[in-house]
C-alpha cells in the first residue's frame, strides 16, 4: 500500500517558485509554471504535475530551455497572432498566448495565436480551460518529440500532439475533453518503466516493430501506437501541419527526443471562441445542460458505473480535496525530497495518510 500527502497550495507553489527561481526562472514564470502543476496534481494528472520539474530543470541546466526567455509576439493583427517563445517554458509561453487569444475573442469573437519555439507545455486542458472560465470556448493543439510512428513504419517520427476542448457549462466546472492521440501518455509509459511494471500489450511497439509489454522496450528506440491505427496517425499528422509546420516552429527529427540534449523548438496553436457572437452565454449553457442530461440518463451496460463525461473524473478527485491543499503520491513525494537537498529549500509540511494504491 502507498502512502499519500496531503500538502497545502501555499506550500506547493512556495517549494517549486524556491526552486525555479534558483535556476534562474523570474518569479512570475515560476508561479504561472506551478499554478499549471498544481492544477494538474489537483486532479491526479501527476504525469503532468510537479513529478516534470526534475526534467525542466535538467533542460535548463543544459540550456535546452530558456529560463528567461524574451516572449515577444511577431505579429500585430487583430485576430491572427503569432508568438516566439524564445525557446522558454511551454507552460509559461503557453499562458500568455492563450490570454491573448481570450483578449482577442472578447473584441473580435475569435483569437488565435499561433507559438513557434516553445518547449513541453504540461497538460493541454489548462490552456483550453482559461477560455471556458472566461466564458468562452477553448482548443489548443501542440506537437511533441518524436514517439508515434506512421502507419506501416517502425521508426518514430510525429509526438503524440495532445490537444483539448474545453466548454463552460453550468455546472461548477467546464467539460473537457484532452487527448493525446496514442493509444497512451508516453508520460505513463516511463512511470511504469520505473516502477518496474510491465504494460499492456496494445500500448506501443519495440525498435522491430513488435509489439511489447517491456516499457524499457518501447523507449528504448520503440513507438507509442496511435489511437484508431491509421486514422490516429492521420490526426496527429494533420497536428504536427497545424502546430510545427504552420507556426514556422520544428517538426518531426526537428523536435528533440524527451530526454535528448537539445533546444526546445516545439509549436503550439490557441484558439479561443466567443460564444455571444453565437447565441447568448446563458442560452449556450442551457443547451449543453440538455446534452448532458440526455448522456446522463442513457441505459447503462453496469448500472454500478457511471457514465462520465469528458474531465469529470478528474475534477471530481479536485473537488473532494479539502479547500486549499492538493493530495500527491509518493512518486511526487520523494522527487519534492530529492530536490528539496539539491536545491536546499525547505519541505513542505505534510500529513500522511495510508491509501488506496491506485491513486
Amino acid at each position: 500500500m502507498n502512502n499519500e500527502y496531503i500538502i497545502s497550495h501555499t506550500d506547493y507553489i512556495e517549494m517549486g517558485t524556491s526552486i525555479l527561481e534558483k535556476a534562474g526562472v523570474p518569479n512570475k514564470h515560476a508561479f504561472i509554471l506551478m499554478n499549471n502543476f498544481l492544477d494538474c496534481d489537483e486532479k491526479g494528472i501527476f504525469t503532468h504535475g510537479f513529478i516534470r520539474l526534475p526534467t525542466y530543470l535538467k533542460q535548463m541546466e543544459r540550456g535546452n530551455i530558456n529560463p528567461r526567455p524574451e516572449i515577444n509576439f511577431l505579429t500585430n493583427d487583430p485576430i491572427v497572432n503569432l508568438l516566439d517563445g524564445e525557446h522558454g517554458l511551454g507552460a509559461v509561453v503557453s499562458y500568455y498566448a492563450m490570454q491573448k487569444a481570450i483578449e482577442t475573442s472578447e473584441e473580435y469573437g475569435i483569437g488565435v495565436v499561433g507559438v513557434r519555439n516553445s518547449s513541453h507545455f504540461g497538460a493541454a486542458a489548462y490552456y483550453t480551460e482559461m477560455a471556458s472560465n472566461a466564458n468562452q470556448i477553448g482548443i489548443s493543439f501542440t506537437n511533441a518529440s518524436p514517439g508515434i510512428a506512421p502507419t506501416g513504419s517502425v521508426k518514430p517520427l510525429l509526438g503524440n500532439n495532445p490537444w483539448s476542448i474545453s466548454v463552460p457549462t453550468h455546472n461548477a466546472y467546464p467539460i473537457t475533453m484532452d487527448i493525446a492521440n496514442s493509444v497512451v501518455a508516453r508520460g505513463k509509459i516511463r512511470v511504469a518503466n520505473a516502477r518496474g511494471e510491465s504494460i499492456p500489450i496494445e500500448w506501443a511497439l519495440n525498435k522491430f516493430g513488435q509489439q511489447t509489454t517491456d516499457p524499457k522496450e518501447a523507449l528504448d528506440g520503440g513507438a507509442i501506437l496511435p489511437i484508431g491505427g491509421y486514422k490516429g496517425y492521420g490526426i496527429t499528422l494533420m497536428i504536427e501541419m497545424l502546430t510545427g509546420v504552420l507556426t514556422g516552429s520544428g517538426f518531426g527529427y526537428q523536435n528533440a527526443a524527451v530526454e535528448a540534449d537539445g533546444k526546445r523548438r516545439n509549436g503550439h496553436l490557441f484558439i479561443s471562441l466567443k460564444i455571444e457572437k453565437f447565441m447568448e452565454v446563458a442560452e449556450f449553457k442551457g443547451r449543453v445542460d440538455v446534452l448532458l442530461d440526455m448522456i446522463k440518463s442513457l441505459p447503462k451496460i453496469d448500472e454500478d458505473k457511471e457514465i462520465f463525461l469528458p474531465g469529470e473524473i478528474e475534477w471530481n478527485r479536485k473537488s473532494r480535496l479539502e479547500k486549499g491543499t492538493v493530495k500527491i503520491s509518493e512518486e511526487i513525494y520523494a522527487v519534492m525530497k530529492e530536490l528539496s537537498i539539491q536545491y536546499t529549500v525547505n519541505m513542505p509540511t505534510i500529513k500522511t495518510e495510508i491509501s488506496n494504491p491506485n491513486i
